[in-house]
């Protein structure tokens, strides 16, 4: 009976030993993935704490503190760094907090790094309640960077709209330029559109495209409206109408919007922040191609629209 209490104590105390062995006194937790995204449109997203339902793992629903649970575990985003997001995370009895770092590696891709740390108690028990607490932090982690990479992988998941680079084609153009001190009504965008497809038709040439308006203001008080129609050949100066050749070609962006004004503009936006996030540079105005007659439509949110962003 001796020889097995002494065992028995032998084989406790290897145990004790094996958790200050292998068990550190500060627990380090990590996980990495290699994205297919933009690091700054990437991070715009993550910084927002309203965006984290779009790829949250856990529960859609942050609960009233503001933190987001998965698997008993609870994630709340803190401040904003530069390079980093600071995450309060409570697992069980353990509070730390986490970073979440993104690194460019190309402009269309990017490592996410997380990390945390802890301390480990003394006691051994604790000691192995608390190892496999990081286990489970670490599982959290990869789920987190796995629902991240598979909800952001994509520009159009990513920026909300499919921005498409191709090349130009319509390259000859008439236009109509016109000042105004509030932005144009439907009717006055439509008013330029009959006047230049009146003189398209006069010069017998053909359009081979859907009408294009381009709005630009500097302060909300004037306003320069160009609209313009692409055409098969290029065409003489007349009056107010102007000939404009673009170099076919060259690089565009487009996406293709639903809806009015406000969703033209959201759309806008977008654009702007991926020729800033990829460092392009737009060698002319932007414009919208007016798929839907604007004029026949009077339900702007069935507009159809198509935004060009030459870039290069």
């Amino acid at each position: 009976m001796k020889k097995w209490i002494l065992i028995s104590l032998v084989l406790l105390a290897l145990a004790l030993g094996a958790t200050y062995l292998f068990i550190p006194s500060t627990l380090k937790i990590s996980q990495n993935l290699r994205i297919e995204a933009n690091k700054e449109g990437l991070y715009r997203k993550l910084s927002q704490p309203s965006s984290w339902a779009e790829w949250w793992p856990g529960s859609k629903t942050m609960n009233e503190s503001g933190a987001w649970e998965m698997d008993g575990g609870l994630f709340q985003p803190l401040e904003q760094k530069m390079l980093s997001l600071s995450i309060l995370l409570k697992e069980g009895s353990v509070e730390a907090t986490a970073e979440l770092t993104l690194i460019a590696i190309k402009t269309d891709s990017s490592l996410l790094h997380i990390e945390t740390s802890f301390p480990a108690s003394n006691n051994p028990f604790s000691r192995v309640a608390a190892y496999l607490k990081a286990v489970k932090i670490k599982e959290h982690f990869a789920s987190m960077l796995q629902a991240i990479n598979s909800t952001y992988s994509s520009v159009a998941k990513l920026y909300g709209y499919d921005i498409r680079k191709e090349k130009v084609v319509d390259s000859n153009l008439v236009f109509i330029a016109k000042q105004l001190k509030t932005l144009p009504s439907t009717d006055e965008v439509y008013a330029m559109v009959k006047k230049l497809n009146d003189y398209i038709l006069a010069k017998q040439a053909t359009s081979t495209g859907y009408p294009m308006l381009n709005v630009f203001t500097r302060d909300s008080v004037d306003y320069e409206v160009r609209v313009a129609i692409p055409v098969n050949r290029r065409l003489p100066d007349a009056g107010e109408i102007h000939y404009k050749w673009m170099l076919g070609g060259g690089n565009i962006l487009i996406t293709e919007v639903k809806g009015g004004p406000e969703e033209i503009k959201k759309a806008y936006n977008q654009v702007n922040h991926y020729v800033t996030d990829y460092k392009r540079l737009a060698p002319a105005i932007p414009f919208e191609s007016m798929v839907t007659d604007r004029s026949m439509e009077k339900d702007s949110n069935q507009w159809i629209t198509r935004i060009y962003f030459p870039v290069i």
